[in-house]
């Protein structure tokens, strides 16, 4: 029988005590995920359609403004909606530009009561968000009161090194 000897071997950064060091040499990805709501501006800070996304992650959160592009009947109660958004981040941070898409779904006759949900990607086009891509989740399930006229928002930041 051959047995072959062992030395202790170097860790891969001598002497490390930085995390930063060490977190350099893991994958090339980093997902932070958010959560947040998204009301409407009052008044209307910019265009017709502006919300306010008050995020637990500051790069997401800021004045957004939505066009829809796009709005097909499917059935007799659903709309199927499409349209781009610009994300302005608080504090001069950044600028996301979005595209979405999602369904609008009437949940009364008359159509004063609907469910929306939507999905959306972005790039970070300017300051601390440029380079950043981000996915986001808006849903809505509006009564006709002014208490749920809000958007429940999740998402996900994925920075690519």
């Amino acid at each position: 029988m051959i047995f072959f000897g062992c030395e202790k071997m170097d860790p891969l950064v001598p002497d490390s005590n930085s995390d930063q060091e060490i977190s350099s040499l893991k994958a090339a990805k980093v997902h932070a995920k958010f959560t947040g709501i998204c009301t409407p501006t009052t008044p209307p800070e910019t265009g017709d359609n502006a919300w306010y996304d008050d995020a637990d992650d500051v790069r997401v959160t800021g004045v957004s403004v939505w066009v829809t592009d796009e709005m097909n009947m499917i059935d007799d109660i659903t709309f199927k909606l499409r349209g781009t958004a610009v994300l302005t981040v608080d504090d001069g941070l950044g600028k996301w530009e979005m595209s979405w898409h999602g369904t609008q779904t009437l949940t009364s006759p008359d159509g004063s009561t609907f469910t929306i949900v939507a999905h959306a990607v972005g790039a970070g086009v300017e300051g601390d968000v440029k380079g950043l891509t981000a996915r986001w989740k808006y849903s809505m399930d509006y009564d006709g009161t002014f208490e749920t006229l809000k958007y429940y928002v999740k998402g996900k930041i994925t920075a690519e090194r």
